[in-house]
């Protein structure tokens, strides 16, 4: 930008474009110097932050509910986003306006250059959140990790408790490409004397959390059972989310925080977690959720066996390029009757591909280009009584979404 030019929503969308094609570049060296540079904003607000592999947004979300039911200004910050920038940081449940994230990239922005600090895209945006929580005057953020947790941006946090959902392989060309290593480096959000909660069952990565919890002197609490009682988010995958949520605000009880019985009934029978197993329209039922992995494709399965018993869908299935699509469709094919390939607008796996795993798996599937008519299509091919399922990417429950939504 010229001198003197204002920055808009395009401009600065444009500038965070620009930093996310300069790719990933893991640590904490960055991030320390730079929030320094402007003042620390991370420690003006105290903080729950959540690692996993899977679960760990709708545990977050329905933290932060909790939390502001029981009177909290909150924060909460998650990634990545399915329509619209906003959605990543939000306060008091409500979305950063375009005029306050506008201000803000650019703001920071001259802070980047005068420091001579060359913050990566997810660098960036971690500091936006922090110094608009700061700026807000938020009690409590909720902050999800975007990868990983040990060189994760978000892992400069001092948090009151710690949460980690359950491990799977992801992200094999930066956080290992086993189990174990994966679980090492989330628990590398374990910080000295903070209490951890997790929700994972596997003994060989419960053993990985005990020994650093050990060395940290960090309490461990395991959650060895879903919530029983009311849950605005559909699914048994998301009462064990929700026990975990309650397992980390038992955590910030212990240490003062005041939140009681009635905030968790309301929190968790009023947290909203989008494009998670949710059902955006009826006859046809139509369901958008963001599996990507097959453990979370069989989670899915399961929950839709769960609300749907006896039904097949049309699956409308879309995945990114580095995805394990046969393990993604072995786990959905038995509740597919008929599916709809597709390919989204970012790091697709291409239509035709997806295709011939499905017909490997003996089910009847077209390709269609362009997520909106894979969407259609499948609409039409389920008929008034139909279900459909949209799965298989964030990226294509985002652009099927605004068919029901509008966003800024």
């Amino acid at each position: 930008m010229g001198k003197g030019q204002v920055m808009g929503k395009r401009q600065a969308m444009a500038f965070l474009d620009e930093l996310e094609a300069k790719g990933i570049r893991l640590g904490l060296g960055r991030m320390e110097k730079f929030l320094a540079f402007i003042g620390n904003p991370e420690k003006k607000f105290r903080s729950v932050h959540v690692a996993g592999s899977k679960g760990k947004g709708g545990t977050a979300a329905m933290i932060e509910s909790i939390l502001r039911k029981a009177g909290c200004r909150t924060g909460l910050y998650t990634s990545p986003h399915l329509v619209c920038f906003n959605e990543r940081i939000r306060v008091d449940g409500r979305e950063i306006s375009d005029r306050q994230l506008v201000a803000l990239v650019a703001g920071l922005r001259r802070e980047m250059e005068n420091s001579g600090i060359d913050l990566t895209y997810f660098e960036f945006v971690t500091t936006l959140a922090f110094r608009h929580f700061a700026d807000s005057g938020v009690d409590f953020a909720v902050v999800e990790t975007g990868m990983g947790g040990r060189l994760d941006a978000t892992n400069v946090l001092l948090p009151m408790v710690s949460v980690i959902t359950n491990i799977e392989k992801e992200h094999a060309r930066y956080l290992g490409n086993t189990l174990q290593k994966i679980a090492v480096e989330k628990a590398g959000i374990i910080k000295g004397g903070v209490p951890v909660v997790t929700a994972e069952r596997k003994k060989s990565i419960l053993g990985i959390f005990k020994k650093e919890c050990a060395k940290k002197k960090a309490t461990l609490q395991i959650v060895k059972k879903p919530f029983s009682g009311k849950l605005a988010l559909q699914g048994q995958f998301q009462r064990w989310n929700a026990a975990l949520a309650v397992a980390a605000i038992e955590e910030l009880q212990g240490q003062g925080i005041k939140v009681g019985k009635k905030a968790i009934a309301e929190g968790l029978a009023s947290a909203q977690w989008p494009g998670r197993f949710e059902i955006v329209q009826q006859n046809p039922a139509v369901v958008l959720d963001c599996c990507h992995t097959p453990n979370s494709a069989l989670a899915l399965a399961n929950a839709f066996r769960e609300i749907f018993p006896g039904k097949k869908a049309v699956l409308v299935l879309g995945a990114s390029g580095d995805k394990d699509i046969r393990g993604i469709i072995a786990a959905l094919y038995q509740i597919a009757g008929f599916a709809v390939a597709t390919e989204a607008k970012t790091r697709a796996m291409s239509a035709g591909k997806i295709k011939k795993e499905l017909e490997k798996r003996g089910i009847e599937a077209i390709e269609m280009t362009g997520v909106k008519n894979a969407v259609k299509k499948g609409i039409k091919a389920a008929g008034k009584d139909g279900i459909v399922l949209i799965a298989g990417s964030c990226f294509v429950a985002g652009e099927a979404m605004p068919l029901w939504r509008r966003r800024a």
